[in-house]
């Protein structure tokens, strides 16, 4: 673990609101990295400020304390309380499950001990609320882990913070072997002079006039572009969708299932279709169940998406990949029924924590669109909750230092230029539009296009020049249509009432000749 930090982006966003406003986190402590003793705690750690304490023990649990004052060694030489109203204990995760809890200060005046000789003390030092650190040189086991010695008889839970009759058994399991121990140093956020990308200028009406106008590439045969939305459980593929519906219905719609929930809301393959009043807009969003750890869409099923041959409402059996056998299977896709833009839904507080199944996975798809030359985005969502001056004020997005490393590291992650991260906020308490809301989404959404467009064009260099590269082959064929039963009986009318027609014709025709050779043969008798 040397080297990164434990801290993730659910976790910062969650401190922030502790705290009650937006601020940065630097790391200045990390056992594992510079050993654990109060020597080395006091060099790294004094006068940085307020910081945050945090142990990460082995059965899972992850809790802590807040101080907004400096850590300092006593100049009187024994251990000192120092006032801190602001203080506070808290716990993130009970056994691997996230829970965050807080517990304020009561007895503000106790709130930390200093001494030269002592790590950090949330309390008072003879028995104290909460102590991560020992007051003592400890080394690695055998395991890598850090065995404190701490008892709960060290610990004296709810004495100056409110435990609100939570005992320290439901905080740290009685459990004082870390697996790590950091220390950051709390910090305002750097405000950004100029936005970290350049600013499109254009209002909502002039966006969404740009989308309402949106037709495919011509002579390639598409009629609407499709977008295929790909994403984990939660990470707001179905709300995106529900995001752009709203914009061009004029209220906030849920068209499409969402919420909260272990497994995706998501089990069947829409095509979503968007109106602008009775109009149908020139794509659609293809919106797909949510990628889990040991369930979601079988491999096959991504080939047959992107290659146009799953139906629209194919319910997706994740133990059963679609085949030519499938009800609506599409044997014969047109260029219309294939995917054209690849769009990675992926929620921007969990980045840091993305689960490596579902990173896999992700790669899965990324391959099998690459080698069709189909292009890629990703949908970077909740940006409002990894910082609160975002949360608080949508359009300071592209001034914040904090958005710009998140973009930065999921473009990264994924493996996609910077400029293909489109940060969006999705319609989730608001219960009416949004102008900045509606921005960024027509923003992204405008972005989306202009990538399918090239997918498109690409295919008419195909058409066009016949070149020998492996591209997708354009199939501009139109589905065929069927003739009804009514349809083929008046053709079966028309079908005999010209045979009849012509049967006359050659009879008639027939019987003239014959007139005609007896008037011949009757000439030729009467010469003779």
């Amino acid at each position: 673990m040397t080297g990164k930090t434990e801290l993730n982006n659910i976790d910062r966003g969650q401190f922030c609101k502790w705290i009650g406003r937006s601020v940065d986190f630097k790391l200045v402590y990390k056992a594992s990295r510079d050993g654990m003793s109060p020597a080395i705690f006091h060099q790294k750690c004094d006068n940085k400020g307020p910081t945050v304490v945090i142990g990460y023990n082995t059965d899972g649990c992850v809790f802590g304390g807040y101080t907004s004052v400096d850590w300092k060694p006593c100049t009187c030489g024994t251990a000192q309380t120092r006032w801190d109203e602001k203080a506070f204990l808290f716990s993130l995760k009970y056994m691997y499950e996230y829970h965050p809890k807080i517990f304020p200060v009561n007895n503000p005046e106790l709130a930390i001990t200093m001494c030269s000789t002592y790590s950090p003390v949330f309390g008072v030092a003879a028995n104290p609320d909460m102590v991560i650190l020992p007051h003592k040189i400890v080394n690695k086991d055998t395991n890598g882990n850090f065995v404190t010695g701490l008892t709960r008889e060290n610990i004296q839970f709810g004495k100056v913070y409110d435990s609100e009759g939570v005992p320290i058994q439901q905080v740290t399991k009685d459990n004082y072997i870390f697996k790590e121990v950091e220390i950051y140093q709390v910090m305002d956020p750097v405000r950004l002079d100029k936005p970290w990308r350049n600013e499109k200028k254009d209002n909502k009406a002039t966006l969404k006039k740009m989308v309402e106008d949106y037709c495919p590439v011509k002579d390639t045969g598409v009629k609407q572009s499709r977008i295929l939305l790909v994403g984990s459980v939660g990470a707001g593929k179905s709300s995106y969708f529900n995001t752009i519906n709203s914009i061009f219905k004029g209220h906030v719609a849920c068209q499409a299932n969402t919420g909260s929930s272990e497994h995706s809301l998501t089990t069947k393959y829409r095509c979503h279709q968007l109106r602008n009043n009775s109009t149908y807009l020139n794509f659609r969003l293809c919106d797909t169940r949510g990628m889990e750890d040991t369930q979601g869409i079988d491999p096959c099923d991504w080939t047959a998406i992107l290659d146009g041959h799953v139906p629209d409402r194919y319910t997706f059996e994740p133990c059963s990949p679609i085949t030519p056998d499938s009800p609506g299977y599409i044997k014969t896709p047109t260029v219309n029924d294939k995917i054209h833009c690849v769009a990675f839904v992926i929620d921007s507080s969990s980045v840091d924590v993305m689960n490596e199944s579902i990173l896999s996975k992700f790669n899965l798809v990324q391959k099998l669109a690459n080698e069709r030359g189909i292009p890629q985005v990703i949908v970077l969502t909740k940006v409002d909750q990894i910082e609160l001056d975002v949360e608080e004020d949508l359009t300071r997005l592209l001034y914040s230092s904090r958005v710009a490393y998140v973009v930065d590291q999921v473009a990264q992650l994924i493996g996609l230029p910077r400029g293909h991260v489109l940060p969006v906020k999705n319609y989730e308490k608001e219960t009416e539009l949004n102008e900045t809301v509606d921005r960024f989404a027509l923003l992204s959404l405008q972005q989306i296009l202009r990538f399918a467009d090239d997918y498109m064009y690409e295919l008419l260099d195909v058409l066009n020049t016949r070149d020998t590269y492996n591209r997708p082959t354009l199939d501009t064929r139109q589905p065929s249509r069927k003739l009804s039963s009514h349809s083929l009986l008046w053709l079966w009318v028309i079908v005999i009432i010209l045979l009849v027609f012509i049967t006359y014709y050659l009879l008639s025709y027939a019987y003239n000749l014959t007139d005609i050779f007896n008037s011949l043969f009757n000439i030729d008798n009467q010469r003779l």
